[in-house]
């Protein structure tokens, strides 16, 4: 017969979110599994910012600090494995690895991150998270002052604008089609001097002093770097949705001020758990939330018994 292994909290996602909650968990003696896969959303970024203490440096450094640290709390164990199945059943929830290992915990946190689905552009993957980046907080201040391109062309797109104008007065908007503006936006572009393009990209190159952006024309414009929308969120939730959590619109898991999903025992945290805000230092406070949350719980349910 399989051993099923016992725990109080199960932690899905090794990243800032997932490590916040199992340190908190771990200074209160509670058993604790942090299921991490290795591959968190920023690892292609040299640096991450706007983190108290560690400004620029490297996100997998500041990841492998938090694991170094974790190891005073010996009852906070990581592994490198992937939950492949979690459900709610007598004692609490249980979760089936990719290893084949099975799991009961009374507690769950979700920390499972998002995916950025790019737009198919050729060579925007390689420079993606280095001289192609998607937000100002993260990469504004490397690239104050200098030539900006931004693709995208919806609302989010609009409103990414104007904080990157704040940084760069030189900047042009590349809509990859036909542009979806209001034309009150596109003239307060024009005002500004904010370049419209709408020629679709189809390449973008690395060069010494920054990007070349070719377009479908065969014109090729050169940028210091480029902002880009994606096209998309990939939002996993998956083990959210076998577990029955309810997803707000944009995709990201429902939660309320204390990370509790619409089901009782089950959090989530980090980007997975909001539309929009995702910096390291929001996932991380999410994460340290749930984790107090949960050993809350806990002590209130032990203490009753």
């Amino acid at each position: 017969m399989k051993n099923i292994q016992q725990l109080d909290v199960a932690i899905v996602g090794g990243a800032s979110a997932g490590l916040a909650a199992a340190l908190i968990l771990g200074r209160s003696i509670r058993k604790t599994v942090v299921f991490d896969t290795g591959e968190p959303r920023n690892k292609p970024a040299a640096r991450a910012h706007n983190v108290f203490t560690r400004d620029g440096v490297s996100p997998l450094e500041i990841l492998h600090i938090g694991r170094e640290q974790l190891k005073a709390y010996p009852s906070v164990t990581i592994a490198q494995d992937k939950v492949i199945s979690a459900a709610k059943e007598e004692g609490g929830f249980r979760l089936e690895t990719a290893s084949g290992e099975s799991y009961i915990a009374r507690k769950v946190i979700l920390a499972t991150g998002v995916k950025d689905i790019l737009p198919e552009i050729k060579g925007i993957h390689a420079l993606w998270g280095d001289k192609v980046v998607h937000c100002p907080y993260c990469h504004g201040w490397e690239m104050k002052d200098t030539p900006m391109a931004l693709i995208g062309n919806d609302d989010m797109a609009y409103h990414l604008i104007t904080t990157i104008y704040n940084l760069n007065k030189d900047l042009t908007v590349f809509t990859n089609g036909q542009c979806a503006f209001s034309a009150e936006q596109q003239a307060k572009l024009q005002q500004r001097g904010i370049g419209l393009i709408e020629t679709p990209v189809t390449a973008v190159e690395d060069a010494a002093d920054g990007i070349r952006l070719i377009l479908a024309d065969g014109m090729v414009h050169h940028k210091h770097g480029a902002y880009v929308r994606a096209v998309r969120m990939e939002y996993h939730t998956a083990l959210a949705v076998q577990l029955g959590c309810e997803l707000e619109e944009a995709g990201s898991v429902k939660v309320d001020e204390f990370q509790q999903t619409t089901i009782p025992g089950v959090f989530a945290a980090g980007d997975v758990a909001h539309p929009m805000f995702h910096q390291v230092m929001a996932a991380a406070a999410g994460g340290l939330k749930a984790g107090g949350m949960c050993n809350g719980q806990m002590v209130a349910e032990d203490f009753e018994k």
